[in-house]
C-alpha cells in the first residue's frame, strides 16, 4: 500500500510546509521564503519539499536555471481534497503550545 498520509505528515517540519501551502495556496514560493516565513532551515525546507513535489501536491515551476518557484498543485485531485479538507476543520483547530 502507497502510505500516502505518511509521507505527507513525515515529520513536523514538513507538515508545517503543507500547512503553509495551504494557507496561501495561490502563491509561489522559492525556498528561501518558505524558510523565512515557517522559521525552518533552508536545508530542511530542500529536504521536505521534494517529496510533495514527487506527490504531486507541489509544482515545482523553474525560472532560468537556478530559480525554482513553488506553488500548490491546483489541478492535482489529492491537493484539491487536502485544500477542501483543511478548510473543513481549520475552524476547530486550536492553538497549542510549543513543546
Amino acid at each position: 500500500m502507497n502510505k500516502l498520509l505518511e509521507k505527507l505528515f513525515a515529520s513536523r517540519a514538513q507538515t508545517r510546509v503543507v500547512e503553509h501551502f495551504l494557507e496561501k495556496p495561490k502563491e509561489f514560493f522559492n525556498l528561501s521564503r518558505i524558510a523565512k516565513e515557517t522559521d525552518l532551515a533552508h536545508s530542511t525546507i530542500h529536504r521536505v519539499v521534494q517529496p510533495l513535489v514527487d506527490m504531486g501536491l507541489v509544482k515545482e515551476i523553474r525560472v532560468g536555471q537556478q530559480i525554482r518557484l513553488f506553488i500548490l498543485e491546483p489541478e492535482e485531485s489529492k491537493s484539491k481534497i487536502l485544500t477542501e479538507f483543511y478548510e473543513e476543520i481549520r475552524p476547530y483547530l486550536v492553538e497549542l503550545p510549543e513543546e
